[in-house]
């Protein structure tokens, strides 16, 4: 499966390998994790994870992701396992960046509330069954959602109806779009 990263979530963390004596236990041996999450606090600098929906996305340190510069991976599409629920979670592999220019299955789009509007997320209505959620965060009237989307797919949100539409003139090629602001 061929996954493009349009965005990324708000909260990242990083896993060393188990051996405490292996030089590459923070680099080839590490996993790097990126999520959902929303700023709280007395002055909003932190950021928590606050899920409905658990899940996150992971990188191994074998692969060809960067964590000290993650935004290079924006943009660009990754070679990755089909998602799967564990440990009470979902969970996505992304391998390894493919090198040639092919067309993916899917993005990862995140969503969050200050951007895009609140999501209902108690009704069905406002996502088709197509679009996956990876994770969900919410405190209070913020929200972030992680989702794999195919081009063409739609969501609603406080804001209107939004569909990731695919486009040689859009930053990355693809983005969500605001597509009708009737509710």
């Amino acid at each position: 499966m061929l996954v493009k990263i349009l965005q990324f979530g708000s909260s990242w963390w990083s896993k060393g390998g188990d051996d405490p004596e292996d030089p590459y236990r923070y680099t080839r041996h590490a996993a790097h994790y990126n999520s959902t999450g929303v700023r709280c606090g007395s002055r909003g600098q932190k950021v928590r994870h606050h899920w409905i929906v658990p899940g996150l996305v992971r990188f191994n340190g074998v692969g060809s992701f960067d964590p000290n510069f993650p935004t290079r991976a924006i943009g660009r599409i990754f070679s990755c396992d089909p998602m799967t629920s564990t440990l009470g979670g979902n969970r996505l592999l992304l391998r390894e960046k493919v090198r040639a220019s092919r067309t993916p299955d899917y993005y990862v789009v995140t969503v969050s509330s200050v951007r895009f509007g609140s999501i209902e997320l108690a009704t069905k209505r406002w996502r088709p069954p197509g679009i996956s959620i990876i994770a969900v965060s919410q405190l209070r009237d913020r929200q972030e959602a992680m989702l794999l989307m195919k081009a063409g797919s739609w969501m609603r949100t406080s804001a209107g109806l939004w569909q990731l539409q695919v486009s040689g003139q859009l930053p990355n090629s693809a983005a969500l779009q605001l597509i009708s602001d009737e509710l």
